[in-house]
């Protein structure tokens, strides 16, 4: 078995392994205002999770760029804490692609893939108008992560959601269900490799 000391990596390897090892990790497709100029931000970042059950939280690390800089969702939120985390089903998968593109912070997104968006209830951003399942969020805490030289190197936010809003055709309203098959969501794996569900099974746990 191989060991490789975290200590001896350098920062290409260190990803390669923690994007590689840590699969699959869904996809958070946010919608994020800038207050200043109206525009529009639409980027999927794949460090996201759930983060709580009795609040009901979602975890979402935006990576710094790097020279350290700050990406425009992660100033969007910090200026303006709401936002919209879209889920990605595989029909639209290569919009989300598109909307991964490096682009200036006057350049909203939505206009890379032609994406229409709709209204939300309790934010101000839009959601996508194509997504099965859209969260709408605030911010409810911010966590700056610093390197060993006080650099941020991650913008860690803890998204708490608002409001639902789930396709008929992905939910069960008698049981509560998310129904997975017809929502068909996509999962990043490592450097350009994604995937989505084949075969779920069941496994029951101990009592």
């Amino acid at each position: 078995m191989y060991h490789l000391a975290a200590s001896q990596m350098d920062e290409k390897l260190q990803y390669k392994l923690l994007s590689g090892a840590i699969v699959p990790r869904p996809i958070g497709w946010i919608t994020s205002e800038n207050t200043e100029t109206g525009v529009i931000n639409l980027a999927p970042f794949s460090f996201t999770s759930g983060a709580g059950q009795k609040l009901p939280l979602i975890s979402m690390a935006i990576l710094r760029k790097e020279d350290f800089s700050i990406k425009d969702t992660a100033r969007n939120l910090l200026n303006h804490p709401e936002g919209v985390v879209n889920i990605v089903s595989k029909s639209f998968i290569d919009k989300m692609n598109a909307t991964a593109a490096k682009v200036s912070a006057d350049v909203s997104e939505l206009s890379l893939a032609d994406i229409q968006t709709v209204n939300s209830k309790t934010v101000s951003p839009p959601g996508v108008a194509d997504a099965l399942i859209r969260l709408e969020v605030k911010v409810y805490q911010y966590i700056p992560i610093r390197d060993r030289e006080d650099r941020i190197i991650t913008d860690m936010f803890i998204l708490e959601i608002t409001d639902y809003h789930l396709d008929e055709s992905v939910y069960d309203e008698e049981k509560g269900y998310v129904l997975y098959e017809a929502l068909d969501p996509v999962a990043r794996l490592a450097g350009n490799l994604y995937t989505d569900i084949t075969k779920p099974y069941v496994l029951e746990r101990p009592e």
